[in-house]
């Protein structure tokens, strides 16, 4: 596509969607929020799930993004299935530290906050070319072939949508986008706290190591990413909804 016509795009304003997409994504998106939860909880596996990759690739960039912003750096990336991921950075400052570590569960939650923000003002295209240059960035940081493989996948999803597919298209896929990270998130929370309650804590998840570095109990972190799914979620509804 010529660049002209791909800028034309990128910049155009889209009328807002019938009720009926907003309905039928973000009940899309709850589907799979709950088929997660489920997968976790019994451990077996839904095929819904993999729709939830989307929010552990923001949950990784989030830790590297604030990596960054703090004055540290990012080593590299990885995502070994929809619901895990790992992220290898370096910190100049214990506070840089605590951010970072906190950033993850909290990323795609905002991110999808700011999603609902553009579409609210008709900006579908901002949404996919964010998705666009996000999974351009990250290309760069993949440990292995698996995450190259998801990260490209998920920024050619969203390019083809910007460059080839009619409005329509591209206005569900970025609706069903910014649904999915708003949501995707319940399951990460649910699996730490299952894991307390069980007995089963990991030293290396986010919530074990923040309760480390700050001595807050590990419930209080999970508690703290809970309520901020909650508020984006309640925040978002009224702009996503037409």
């Amino acid at each position: 596509m010529k660049r002209a016509k791909l800028d034309e795009i990128v910049n155009a304003t889209a009328p807002a969607p019938g009720w009926w997409l907003v309905a039928v994504t973000g009940l899309a998106a709850v589907v799979v929020a709950l088929a997660s939860v489920s997968a976790l909880l019994t451990g077996q596996g839904r095929l819904l799930t993999r729709f939830n990759v989307l929010g552990t690739f923001v949950h990784e960039g989030g830790h590297a993004l604030m990596s960054v912003l703090t004055g540290g750096g990012v080593y590299r990336l990885g995502i070994s299935s929809p619901e895990s991921g790992v992220t290898w950075t370096w910190y100049p400052s214990r506070l840089s530290s605590i951010l970072t570590s906190a950033a993850g569960y909290a990323m795609p939650s905002l991110a999808g906050l700011g999603a609902a923000v553009q579409l609210q003002r008709g900006h579908v295209a901002a949404v996919l070319t964010l998705t666009v240059v996000a999974a351009g960035l990250l290309l760069f940081l993949s440990a292995d072939l698996l995450t190259f493989a998801i990260v490209a996948g998920i920024g050619l999803v969203a390019f083809a949508a910007l460059a080839w597919a009619p409005p329509w298209t591209r206005t569900t896929i970025a609706y069903l986008e910014t649904w999915l990270l708003l949501t995707s998130e319940l399951s990460g929370v649910a699996h730490l706290f299952a894991a307390r309650w069980n007995g089963e804590v990991s030293a290396i998840d986010d919530a074990a190591s923040l309760a480390a570095k700050t001595h807050v109990p590990g419930f209080v972190w999970i508690a703290g990413w809970l309520a901020l799914i909650v508020w984006a979620l309640v925040k978002a509804f009224p702009l996503l909804w037409p």
